[in-house]
């Protein structure tokens, strides 16, 4: 028997300035169906997300909500209609309390003559909080005393809750790249949750470039392309490879990690860490890294794999060990001062950190190499356009111009503009923190092969994976921890690359 339609587009289109975002996109969600969005980025997937919520307006186009007419003006009033969302970027107010996240704008349930009753609000945050099988955080806590992961689970918590609100009403839940900054762990429990809002007969919108999740948790799939619809099928009839070709217009890469362009490290030596620790996090680091070479890390969150990267880049200072570039011991004060030495990092939080949203494109990737577009102190606007311009096309970033204002950009093509830059700058040394984390398939190997020229240019990397599959096909060595310790030292020359069980075995 086919479920009732719970929600419904037709005839989409969004128009930015000179960006023709979506074109006559239609799509419906069944009660009780987990429905996925897939395509690159720019494909018009958010765009047509923030319109259900009500953040953006369409150009024209229709929907509705349980069989009637739907144009919600805000948020509010979309949350109103039964209609809640996980943005890509948090939405959060970090200078507040988790119980008061999650009912922001609803306080009024808990008031009375215009006094709240915090202890009730708290209470019920709890049993939000149990409902999503989160019990290990105080509804009190400050959201600015929270990793960024555990803030995307009260993000998912606060959204899920609007499901329990309405009586016998069914409600509609998107999540938009929820996972991106999420652990296996997390990410089970996710979907574990999707799983039990559909089971009620609410329905879900899910947008991953994880095409292995999609096809794990979905029911049906919607593959978007330029702003349009490329078709949409029952998830049991797809593959990873059909989503490819449909999402980017050809098939597979036979080498996804560009293994044939893999060289050989120089005898060089550019960077070395000896007896490294910082205390309480790790101790006991020591490994070298050549010029041309690629030094994968892999190990799960509380590993310290990133606390080390954050040492080497001046973020954090150790408590012992030595650091040493071209053979001259190295005490970085700070990351400007680390980058002034030829050492760069691509931060996790890469859209809070790692840009100004508010500048331009050109403005953004020139951020790091100022002085190569400089003489005698002074930065040549024309040097600084024509670099941004060879990115955009290198990176195929979706844009009016190296002018627009990054806010502008979806958050894939971002993320693009905070790689070009990392490329563009003058640095020897990279450290690249999950370089491909919400970026599209097709975007992946673009930035697999522009690592790998800057490789063979001369330049060293370290790299935190967005996955283990991608740590070890990128990489020359893998260097594996463990509770702060290195457990395992892989080599993996493009003919022998060690195997995924090979390196769990010594990293859980």
């Amino acid at each position: 028997m086919t479920k009732p339609v719970l929600f419904g587009a037709s005839g989409m289109e969004k128009h930015y300035a000179a960006t023709h975002a979506l074109k006559g996109v239609d799509m419906e969600v069944r009660e009780g169906e987990i429905v996925g969005l897939v395509g690159e980025n720019g494909a018009g997937k958010s765009t047509l997300l923030k319109i259900i919520i009500g953040a953006e307006p369409p150009t024209s186009g229709n929907m509705t909500m349980h069989g009637a007419p739907y144009s919600p003006r805000d948020p509010m009033d979309a949350s109103a209609h039964g209609v809640g969302m996980v943005f890509q970027e948090q939405s959060l107010i970090v200078s507040l309390t988790v119980g008061q996240n999650i009912f922001f704008g609803h306080e009024r349930e808990f008031s009375r003559l215009g006094v709240i009753d915090w202890r009730k609000l708290y209470k019920a945050a709890q049993e939000v909080l149990a409902e999503v099988d989160i019990t290990n955080i105080p509804p009190r806590k400050l959201v600015s005393d929270l990793n960024f992961a555990t803030r995307q689970m009260i993000e998912v918590a606060k959204v899920i809750n609007v499901t329990k609100s309405r009586d016998g009403q069914k409600c509609l839940i998107l999540l938009d790249e929820p996972t991106s900054v999420l652990n296996e762990e997390e990410t089970r429990n996710l979907f574990k949750q999707m799983r039990k809002i559909a089971a009620r007969g609410h329905g879900v919108v899910f947008i991953s470039h994880r095409l292995d999740e999609v096809l794990e948790v979905t029911d049906r799939i919607y593959v978007y392309k330029d702003g349009e619809s490329a078709g949409s099928f029952d998830t049991r009839e797809a593959h990873e490879a059909k989503l490819y070709e449909m999402m980017v217009g050809r098939s597979t890469s036979t080498e996804y990690y560009q293994l044939d362009k893999q060289t050989e490290p120089r005898d060089e030596v550019l960077l070395e860490v000896d007896d490294l620790g910082l205390s309480g996090v790790f101790k006991h680091v020591s490994f070298s890294l050549r010029r041309g070479e690629i030094l994968g890390i892999c190990g799960v969150i509380g590993s310290g794999k990133e606390d080390i990267c954050e040492v080497i880049c001046g973020d954090e200072s150790p408590t012992s060990g030595t650091i040493s570039l071209k053979s001259e011991r190295v005490e970085f004060s700070s990351p400007a001062n680390a980058l002034k030495h030829g050492v760069l990092m691509i931060p996790k939080e890469r859209l809070a950190e790692g840009v100004v949203r508010t500048a331009s494109v050109e403005d953004n990737i020139a951020l790091s190499n100022l002085d190569a577009l400089s003489v005698s102190g002074f930065v040549f606007a024309a040097k600084v356009r024509r670099q941004a311009e060879d990115w955009i096309k290198r990176m195929r970033i979706k844009t009016s111009g190296a002018r627009e204002r990054l806010i502008q950009l979806s958050g894939g093509n971002q993320q693009k503009v905070i790689f070009s830059r990392a490329l563009a700058s003058e640095c020897d040394v990279l450290i690249l923190n999950h370089p491909t984390r919400g970026v599209d398939v097709g975007a992946k190997e673009e930035i697999y092969s522009t690592i790998r020229e800057m490789v063979a240019g001369g330049k060293a990397v370290i790299l935190l994976g967005d996955t283990l599959d991608e740590c070890i096909g990128m990489s020359n060595r893998v260097l594996v921890m463990k509770d702060g310790l290195v457990t395992g030292d892989f080599p993996a020359p493009s003919g022998s690359k060690p195997s995924q069980v090979d390196v769990v075995s010594v990293m859980m």
